[in-house]
């Protein structure tokens, strides 16, 4: 997989839909729009939860907890903007503490939305 800043044509959309998962708000009743977007990348699931690991979780993650949390969606350039300066940081050696390698195999809406790309996959290539 490319490094983030060298794909940022596939990348954009892909963390789009992953912030999905950290909208203050019944984040189910978007599974469909979010696993077709991630369906459509080029990337495998592996790849794809790596990017939700490493690059979503760790800019998104703190609007779970904010009182007035963003509920429609999150704005596009403030997203790449914190995603690519997060990559860039000089403590990024230590990215791998990141508390989203416990939380994301856990969490069920993650669950969720991976069977349905893959679903939404089988159907693309037996189409």
């Amino acid at each position: 997989m490319k490094a983030a800043p060298d794909d940022l044509p596939n990348r954009r959309p892909v963390w789009e839909a992953l912030s999905d998962l950290f909208l203050y708000t019944d984040v189910t009743l978007a599974r469909t729009w979010r696993a077709e977007k991630l369906a459509a990348s080029p990337y495998s699931l592996a790849d794809i939860e790596q990017i939700l690991i490493d690059e979503v979780y760790p800019v998104c993650k703190y609007n779970l907890v904010c009182v007035a949390g963003e509920w429609e969606f999150f704005d596009p350039d403030w997203l790449e903007n914190r995603i690519l300066n997060r990559l860039k940081s000089p403590l990024r050696g230590l990215h791998w503490l990141n508390a989203g390698r416990f939380w994301v195999p856990r969490c069920e809406e993650w669950q969720a939305t991976k069977t349905t790309i893959i679903s939404i996959r089988e159907s693309s290539n037996s189409a």
